[in-house]
């Protein structure tokens, strides 16, 4: 019988256990590794370039599309995930299909099940991904409330995302919105290619870095700290980019 590698990468422990016992009741599937966070699954990637990718994207320091948008060849990747909103950045870097948790076997049976047929039959990635995602129009701003108006944020236009206890500041190019939410749900609104978090209190826009020194990153007139946990997955974007650290 034919084996297909797998390697399973999601931050919650209950998650992995789960992924790892549906695939133990597939014979044809192996995991050669699980890993809790994307930095170690690049490593375990290139070490055992396996068949299959159960990704998870919502994960600290670097999320599973930023891993992915990093990888030179990307294995048939299956997302698993709380969040259906990243479809469109799916269809781009060719994943397969998205099953949401909490995971039943019948609908991971099903993922694997096709993503299997496709292996098999080597279609191309890219080809595959048109038929298994359908992608979602996603709009370039997003609305908040402020001061008792609702407010339009536009992507392009922010500067970086400053934490203030129970509130988030918007720093635009234009103005600085308040508005009662977490960093968490904030940064679940902003694309993920467009910006990273440097530190828990700081989420920049990357195409409005204007330098970096060392631990800190200067957007327009503002300096903004790079925390340690956080610094690894900045790196990784500044070397992705082809700059010099």
């Amino acid at each position: 019988m034919k084996k297909y590698t797998c390697i399973v990468v999601d931050d919650e422990p209950l998650a992995r256990e789960l992924l790892e016992a549906h695939i133990f009741n597939i014979p044809y599937l192996d995991v050669v590794a699980t890993c809790s966070d994307a930095i170690s699954a690049k490593q375990a990637l290139l070490q055992h370039k396996p068949d299959i990718l159960f990704l998870d994207i919502n994960m600290p320091s670097l999320s599973g599309i930023e891993l992915l948008r990093m990888l030179p060849q990307r294995p048939a990747t299956i997302i698993t995930t709380a969040h259906a909103e990243h479809s469109l950045e799916g269809y781009e870097l060719d994943v397969l299909d998205y099953i949401l948790k909490p995971i039943e076997f019948e609908r991971f049976f099903k993922a694997v099940t096709k993503t299997i047929e496709w292996i098999d039959r080597g279609v191309p990635a890219a080809e595959q991904s048109k038929v298994a995602v359908v992608p979602e129009k996603v709009e370039p701003y997003f609305f908040v409330k402020s001061d008792y108006k609702i407010i339009k944020i536009v992507f392009d236009e922010i500067l970086f995302v400053e934490a203030l206890q129970k509130y988030v500041r918007i720093n635009t190019v234009t103005e600085r919105v308040m508005t009662l939410m977490s960093m968490s749900q904030l940064e679940e609104k902003l694309p993920s290619d467009k910006f990273i978090r440097i530190h828990r209190s700081f989420i920049v826009n990357l195409d409005k870095i204007s330098s970096i020194e060392g631990n800190m990153v200067n957007v327009g007139k503002h300096q903004l700290t790079i925390s340690r946990g956080q610094k690894d997955a900045f790196l990784e974007w500044v070397n992705n980019k082809g700059l010099a650290w």
